[in-house]
C-alpha cells in the first residue's frame, strides 16, 4: 500500500470501548505504519495500548474544562496544528464531522492540507440538532476531499440529511477477532458451570442499550419456549439498560430462561459463541435518531458459523442479508422475532447453511486488510 503521511484526529480510540474506536484502531494497524499518526484523548491504560502499536499515537487532553476557554475544543485544534507541523502531515482524517471536522476545515484554510471526514450514523443525527450545527457540518463535508462512511446505509443518511457534493467511499467495519477453537471438555465444563447443559442457546453480545432490542427478545421468550422448551437466552454485555432488563425478566417470570453475563473478557468471548446455537440482535431506530450504523457483531457471530437474526433497521441490513447469512425481522414484532428464532432452532440444516454461508461471506468481503486497501487508495 502507498499513501501520504496522514493524521487521524479522533475522540474515540482504544483502550476506550466502542465500534468507532475499534474501527479506526484496526484500520490503522493495516496501513503503512510510518505513514499513520493518531491524535486521541488521554485515558486510563492508554500508554499500555499505544506501546503495542506499530504506528505513532499522540495522547492529549483535547477539551478544556476551564469555563473561560471558548471554544471547548481549542486544545484539540492547538494539538492538531502542532502535530501537523511537527510530523509534516500531508492529509488529515477527521474521525467525526463535529468537532474534529471543523478543526480539519480550519487547518485546510490555513495550511492547504486536504482532509477526509468519517461518518458512522448517530454522528449525522447529532450534526442536525441545530441549524448552526447543520450549517457547519455541511461546510465541513463540502470542503473535504472525500467522506468515509461505515455502510451504504450511513451513506444514504448523509445524502438525506445534507446537501453534499463530495464523493463518498464506504469502508466497512470487520470482525474484531477471528475464530478460536475450544476443546469439547472445556465446553462441557462451561455448560455445567453456567447451567446450560442440554440447552439451545440464543445469544446476544453487545452494549445493553435500548436500540439493540434485548427487551424484544425477552418478551419473545414465552412464545419461543412454548415451541422449544429447552431454549435459553444468554445476554453478554454491560450498559444502562441492565437493571430494567433484569426487572422485566422477573416480571414475566423468565429467571430460568434468561441469563446475563456482564463481566466477560474479550478472550472469553469465543466460548460463548461456541456454546450458542443462534445469534440475535433485533436493533431498531429510536425516536432520537439512534440507530445501528452497521452491526459488526453479526459478522463476529458468522465467523463461528452461527446464523444471525437482525432487525430491518439501519446498517444491520448490510451486515445481515436475508436468507444468506441470517434472517431479517421487524424489530418491533414479537411474533416475527419468535418465529425466526423457532425456525432456526428447529431446522438445523437451514441454520447450519446460513451459518456456513455467513462464515464464507465474512472471509471474502469483511476483513481489515481489504477495507484498509480502500482507505489507502484515498490517501495516496
Amino acid at each position: 500500500m502507498n499513501m501520504q503521511k496522514t493524521l487521524l484526529v479522533t475522540i474515540d480510540f482504544p483502550p476506550m470501548f466502542g465500534g468507532v474506536a475499534n474501527y479506526w484502531a484496526n484500520l490503522c494497524q493495516c496501513l503503512p505504519s510510518n505513514d499513520v499518526v493518531v491524535l486521541a484523548p488521554e485515558c486510563f491504560n492508554s500508554l499500555d495500548f499505544d506501546l503495542k502499536q506499530n504506528y505513532l499515537v499522540y495522547r492529549k487532553n483535547l477539551f478544556s474544562k476551564n469555563k473561560w476557554v471558548w471554544p471547548k475544543w481549542l486544545p484539540l485544534f492547538i494539538n492538531t496544528y502542532k502535530i501537523v507541523k511537527q510530523e509534516k502531515v500531508k492529509k488529515i482524517i477527521a474521525g467525526h464531522v463535529l468537532p474534529s471536522g471543523t478543526i480539519a476545515y480550519i487547518i485546510n484554510k490555513l495550511l492547504g492540507i486536504p482532509y477526509y471526514v468519517s461518518v458512522h450514523g448517530l454522528d449525522l443525527a447529532y450534526a442536525t440538532k441545530t441549524k448552526k450545527k447543520k450549517w457547519l457540518a455541511t461546510k465541513v463535508f463540502n470542503n473535504a476531499e472525500s467522506i468515509i462512511a461505515n455502510s451504504q446505509y450511513t451513506k444514504g443518511l448523509l445524502e438525506q440529511y445534507f446537501n453534499v457534493e463530495t464523493p463518498v467511499t464506504v469502508v466497512f467495519p470487520c470482525p474484531n477477532f477471528t475464530y478460536k477453537d475450544v476443546c469439547l471438555k472445556e465446553m462441557e465444563q462451561t455448560r455445567k458451570k453456567y447451567g446450560l447443559e442440554n440447552k439451545r442457546v440464543i445469544l446476544t453480545v453487545g452494549r445493553l442499550v435500548k436500540r439493540k432490542g434485548h427487551d424484544k427478545v425477552i418478551e419473545s421468550m414465552q412464545k419461543i419456549t412454548n415451541e422449544v422448551t429447552n431454549a435459553v437466552y444468554v445476554v453478554v454485555g454491560q450498559g444502562k439498560e441492565l437493571v430494567g432488563l433484569q426487572k422485566r425478566v422477573e416480571e414475566i417470570g423468565l429467571q430460568e430462561k434468561v441469563k446475563f453475563f456482564t463481566d466477560v473478557m474479550d478472550q472469553e468471548m469465543s466460548m460463548f459463541y461456541h456454546l450458542a446455537d443462534i445469534f440475535i440482535m433485533p436493533s431498531r431506530k429510536l425516536e432520537d435518531g439512534d440507530i445501528e450504523g452497521f452491526g459488526i457483531v453479526y459478522l463476529e457471530a458468522n465467523c463461528f458459523g452461527l446464523p444471525t437474526i437482525a432487525g430491518k433497521s439501519g446498517g444491520a441490513v448490510e451486515a445481515v442479508e436475508h436468507n444468506v447469512n441470517g434472517l431479517l425481522v421487524n424489530p418491533q414484532s414479537i411474533n416475527e422475532i419468535s418465529k425466526a428464532v423457532v425456525t432456526l432452532l428447529t431446522n438445523s440444516k437451514r441454520a447450519e447453511d446460513l451459518g456456513e454461508k455467513g462464515r464464507a461471506r465474512v472471509l471474502k468481503r469483511f476483513n481489515w486488510p481489504e477495507q484498509a486497501k480502500k482507505l489507502s487508495k484515498l490517501l495516496n
